[in-house]
């Protein structure tokens, strides 16, 4: 067999061009140029809107907030809605996690990083949420869906940025939507998963006592893919605070600004680190609450954790 090959390739070196024929070659550069420089031109009015509708109604709303109100405000509602949410010990936990952010010295990037996280995470679960409810009912719509999810999660993080730069520009909206790209593929899967792993024969007893897909979506699937969907948040966030370093490359400022500035210049390497701290102890903080959350009973089905 080695022979045969060895054999095999002096024979073409002989009888291929040693260089692949210009001819054939499919350069992506210029028709990419082109695209871009068309959704520029034909959807910049669509685009601008909604980034300045979003930036208008509920980023800068939301980042005067946390970042005006008192440190000790913030914190105080955190603690509660972490204690209501998931129980004392995940509130205590994101509260300390506040207060090292405090203590840190980076209150207000990290809760104009905050406010970033929380648009994006809502911004992905509504999208994300609907198709997986989508798959999850459809084979077909699920069939179809599966090889864009699946090239949508193979793409190294970074090319996420160059669609949402061609249509938005460099703003903290681009690095939101770069974000919500980026985490959608998980949330549908275990949305997906989370409906289709009902066991059939709840479903069918309450269709049987004559609910409708509606009734069965909102008060069967749902409630008992409850634990599925929490997971899916949790993935949400961690996979958009995954993007706030990068997004700071197309304007996402606050800490992923820190980051990357203190990484590029030697004497803001100390910023740098304390803002990579930061972003843990957010990520700690949301993933805390969400996972608390999810190992609470359901209060739609008393001792059911799923």
């Amino acid at each position: 067999m080695a022979a045969a090959l060895a054999v095999a390739g002096l024979a073409l070196t002989f009888a291929l061009p040693p260089v692949f024929p210009s001819a054939l070659e499919l350069p992506l550069a210029a028709p990419v140029n082109a695209a871009v420089d068309w959704a520029e031109r034909t959807w910049y009015p669509v685009t601008d809107a909604v980034k300045e509708l979003t930036t208008w109604a509920v980023l800068n709303p939301l980042e005067q907030v946390l970042t005006t109100a008192p440190w000790w405000l913030v914190a105080a509602a955190v603690l509660a809605v972490g204690w209501r949410l998931a129980g004392p010990r995940p509130a205590l936990t994101a509260l300390a996690c506040l207060l090292a952010i405090v203590l840190l010295g980076l209150w207000e990037h990290s809760m104009q990083t905050l406010s970033m996280v929380c648009v994006a995470v809502l911004a992905t679960l509504a999208a994300g949420l609907p198709l997986g409810i989508a798959a999850a009912r459809s084979p077909r719509f699920a069939a179809v869906q599966r090889p864009l999810l699946d090239a949508a999660q193979t793409l190294p993080s970074f090319v996420y940025l160059l669609p949402a730069l061609a249509l938005f520009g460099a703003t903290r909206f681009t690095a939101i939507f770069a974000s919500v790209i980026y985490a959608v593929p998980p949330v549908v899967r275990l949305v997906e998963e989370g409906l289709r792993a009902v066991p059939p024969t709840v479903v069918e007893a309450a269709a049987s006592a004559g609910s409708t897909p509606g009734q069965l979506l909102r008060k069967v699937q749902l409630p008992l893919a409850r634990g599925a969907i929490l997971l899916a948040v949790n993935q949400g966030i961690v996979m958009t605070l995954a993007m706030v370093v990068l997004g700071a490359m197309v304007g996402g400022g606050a800490l992923g600004y820190d980051v990357v500035s203190g990484f590029s210049q030697r004497t803001d390497f100390g910023m740098g680190f304390a803002a990579g701290v930061a972003i843990v102890l957010l990520g700690i903080m949301l993933d805390r609450i969400t996972q608390g959350a999810n190992r609470r009973p359901s209060p739609h089905f008393k001792g059911h954790t799923r």
